[in-house]
């Protein structure tokens, strides 16, 4: 009898350590398992956002035009800068083509009809501010920040106007640079206007 005692108890405690490895611990150690999958640690995926490219200002609506066939699409840059006055405000240039320093009043964005090299293409813009250039939205009229008072596009040709409604929107200043976005709505309810629409980056010269 106290062979039978002896062997059902060890049957019992087989039983008991049998019985550690229920169906969720073995889940368990299966999850540990692909945690550590070859030796090293699961890691999450982390979305990577891209910033978008600087100076990608895209024409459109300006081939419908005689004198301009061959304008809609991305712009190709040149010359790209803003004059270091954003205390009042800033002076806006982004061209096609190499804007040279003039020897007499340095770096400048042209005032009136600029000379522009044949099928050139040259963007000058002016914000007025009273509080200085800020981050924020500029139109022409006037908002919280001031307000876009003078915008104009020159071909080879001569200015292109009338243009689309343009809005401006600043995103960063810093000491060297500003950032923001062209944007441009060219269709009415009768009528097309040429527009411009992208990210800019700026120098401060």
């Amino acid at each position: 009898m106290k062979v039978f005692y002896s062997v059902l108890g060890l049957l019992i405690v087989l039983a008991m350590g049998c019985g550690d490895a229920t169906p969720e611990t073995q889940a368990e150690n299966t999850e540990d398992a692909a945690v550590v999958a070859d030796g090293h640690e699961e890691v999450t995926p982390v979305e990577v956002v891209e910033e978008p490219a600087d100076n990608e200002i895209m024409l459109s609506g300006f081939n419908r035009e005689d004198n301009y066939p061959d304008l809609d699409g991305l712009m190709e840059i040149g010359s790209a800068f803003a004059e270091d006055r954003l205390s009042s405000g800033a002076n806006f240039l982004i061209s096609t083509y190499e804007v040279e320093e003039d020897p007499q009043f340095g770096w400048s964005v042209p005032v009136g009809v600029p000379s522009v090299p044949e099928d050139g293409l040259i963007l000058t813009c002016r914000i007025s501010a009273s509080d200085g250039l800020q981050v924020g939205e500029y139109t022409s009229d006037d908002g919280e920040f001031g307000r876009i008072s003078n915008i104009a596009l020159f071909h080879s040709s001569g200015r292109i106007n009338p243009l689309g409604s343009t809005t401006i929107v600043v995103t960063e200043i810093t000491d060297e640079y500003i950032k923001g976005v062209i944007r441009g709505v060219g269709e009415t309810e009768y009528q097309q206007f040429p527009t411009l629409n992208g990210p800019f980056k700026l120098d401060i010269l």
